[in-house]
């Protein structure tokens, strides 16, 4: 196990129960979903159990190794991994899946990347869910606690993080990628939301 799937799996996935379950609850039995920058697959496994098929991507090949590590040994036979680049998905046809999910990988990246990735989700999917910190930040110590998280991280990644919150959050990065929201909530006592959209 790589120690980037190891820290994800103790350390973040148990705080995003509540946004893979609201991704989830919108996922229709016969969907074929897509995960972008699916990490160790925690989401896409949970999407297996909801949707007709999934198949998880990201770029560290490591981490796809664990997950599809991972699906075997849990016997989930509608689901496969892909070490793919998320910005360039050539590979997939147009409206080739039903939904395209992510889940806190925006505020990731930088900000001309994370457009670059949700024009390919909107390009390759029907309709696109996306979670991600709420833009503002509930005050308090939910708040603060991912605030704290970020900042720990330094360097790129915070920079980025700064940059996905002075811009707005979601509701700037889905707009300027040309999709409308048609619903959205929060989970995490605010800290998260997850937003449906459609081109």
């Amino acid at each position: 196990m790589s120690l980037n799937a190891l820290i994800y799996t103790l350390f973040i996935d148990p705080l995003l129960s509540g946004p893979r379950k609201a991704i989830c609850d919108r996922i229709d039995p016969a969907a074929r979903v897509i995960d972008i920058a699916c990490g160790p697959g925690t989401l896409a496994m949970e999407l297996a159990g909801k949707a007709s098929s999934v198949t998880g991507i990201d770029l560290d090949g490591n981490l796809i190794s664990f997950a599809a590590a991972r699906a075997a040994k849990k016997g989930i036979p509608n689901i496969s991994f892909e070490s793919r680049d998320a910005s360039h998905l050539s590979v997939y046809h147009d409206a080739e899946f039903d939904v395209a999910v992510t889940s806190m990988a925006v505020h990731q990246f930088p900000e001309e990347l994370a457009l670059s990735i949700i024009g390919e989700m909107k390009r390759i999917a029907h309709k696109v869910i996306i979670a991600d910190y709420n833009c503002p930040l509930p005050g308090g110590f939910s708040g603060s606690l991912a605030h704290g998280i970020e900042r720990i991280t330094k360097g790129d990644h915070y920079r980025n993080f700064r940059n996905y919150m002075s811009r707005g959050g979601l509701q700037w990065f889905t707009s300027s990628s040309g999709l409308e929201i048609s619903w959205e909530t929060t989970r995490g006592n605010g800290v998260f939301v997850i937003v449906g959209c459609e081109g």
